[in-house]
């Protein structure tokens, strides 16, 4: 069962992540046409560059959880690598229950502040208007996700189910 969850939460990340780089092409390209929009017709677009770095927002809060299932991270392992592999196990399991609390907050603050740009109907000051509740609920999917995926780390750590806790 928790080898399923797993499986789940790792589908769910490859998802995110081919997501992610989605809009990553999409925000290259519509940042390559309007320089060449701005600089050979002197026409720029109104919408690029803030609609570009929404589009970041979502990149890095998608690709994150891809990036900790694949032990993309940077980690200084140097005491680690001294130690064997029960030490590694308890401070590996130490080590995601504080990153649990810290992405548990981060939920719970996304969520507060999503949740008052929704209902006070907050919008940008631009000339967009484009709703913060758009921008800012990707950060809620993303720290949800992160969630799910240090539980499922944890949990296979705990139990020895997975002892390429590191990858």
């Amino acid at each position: 069962m928790l080898l399923k969850i797993s499986r789940f939460v790792t589908a769910l990340n490859r998802v995110c992540a081919t997501l992610s780089g989605v809009i990553l092409l999409f925000a290259t390209g519509a940042i390559f046409v309007d320089v060449g929009l701005r600089y050979f017709f002197d026409r720029p677009s109104i919408w690029v560059t803030e609609v570009s770095s929404y589009l970041f927002l979502y990149i890095i809060f998608l690709g994150v959880s891809y990036a900790l299932d694949e032990g993309l991270h940077i980690r200084v392992t140097f005491a680690l690598d001294r130690l064997g592999p029960m030490a590694n196990r308890i401070l590996n399991t130490i080590t995601y229950l504080f990153a649990l609390i810290f992405a548990l907050v981060l939920l719970w603050q996304t969520s507060i502040m999503t949740y008052e740009a929704y209902s006070g109907d907050w919008t940008t000051p631009t000339l967009l208007s484009t709703p913060f509740a758009y921008i800012y609920i990707v950060m809620v999917v993303g720290a949800l996700i992160l969630v799910l995926t240090f539980l499922s780390h944890l949990a296979l750590t705990v139990t020895g189910a997975n002892q390429d806790t590191e990858k």
